[in-house]
Parts: C-alpha cells; sequence; structure tokens
C-alpha cells in the first residue's frame, strides 16, 4: 500500500490546508484550481524526466483526490443552476 506522500507528495491534510487557502483566492470556483494542478502535471509531463514523471503523477492524484471528495459540493451546485 502507497503511502500519502508517495501518492500525493504531501498527506491528505496538507491537500485539505492548501485547497481551504486556495479557496480564498477562487471562492466558488474551485474547479479552476482542479484545472490549474491539472495544467502544472501537463506541463512537467513535457519535461521528461523520472522527477517531473512522479511530480506530474503527485499532482494528478491530488487533483483526483479533490475531485472524489468534492463532487458532492460540483454536484449541489450544479442542481441549484
Amino acid at each position: 500500500m502507497n503511502t500519502q506522500k508517495e501518492l500525493y507528495g504531501m498527506t491528505k491534510a496538507s491537500i485539505i490546508r492548501e485547497y481551504r487557502e486556495a479557496k480564498k483566492i477562487y471562492g466558488d470556483y474551485m474547479n479552476l484550481y482542479i484545472m490549474a494542478i491539472l495544467s502544472d502535471a501537463q506541463h512537467l509531463l513535457t519535461i521528461q524526466s523520472v522527477e517531473a514523471d512522479e511530480k506530474a503523477n503527485h499532482f494528478i492524484n491530488k487533483a483526483k483526490y479533490l475531485l472524489s471528495n468534492g463532487a458532492r459540493e460540483y454536484l449541489d451546485r450544479a442542481k441549484g443552476e
């Protein structure tokens, strides 16, 4: 079983802490924050090194974690629109 740092490059608590900080900037548009994480991963994949690939995987896993935990928030907001 992989540890949180192996999967995400940080702990889940750190991911949530960063998410809360980003919410101050992105507000109701947290999807843009997650898109930025994925853009960073895409950029790293162009570097073509083992270290960059590992970091890109961390970013992708972080985005997937946020999406899986934020799915209810997105669904609730979509119902209200």
